[in-house]
């Protein structure tokens, strides 16, 4: 698996987060693996070190992204980069 598309949800939007559900859990293992942390591109932004909330379901990216957002955008594409890590695109 190289990408993963997730629903934005009115919480993930308002405090900062990449939420999935538990139904999404055996696709976001399979991208992610077994790590804690991955080094994440946010649209044009550099990478920077992400932690993963594998008990809550999340990865938090900072509400000044997600705020800004427009209501246009519903989901967020998580897939593999070329680098090893991991993009992060708003569709």
């Amino acid at each position: 698996m190289n990408e993963i598309i997730l629903s934005i949800t009115i919480t993930g939007r308002k405090y900062g987060y990449i939420t999935w559900r538990k139904k999404d859990d055996p696709e976001v293992r399979a991208l992610l693996g077994k790590t804690e942390n991955i080094n994440l591109d946010v649209g044009d932004k550099k990478s920077t070190r992400k932690r993963i909330d594998w008990k809550r379901r999340r990865i938090g990216i900072t509400y000044t992204i997600t705020r800004n957002l427009s209501t246009n955008v519903t989901s967020y594409v998580l897939s593999k980069s070329k680098r090893g890590g991991f993009r992060l695109f708003f569709t």
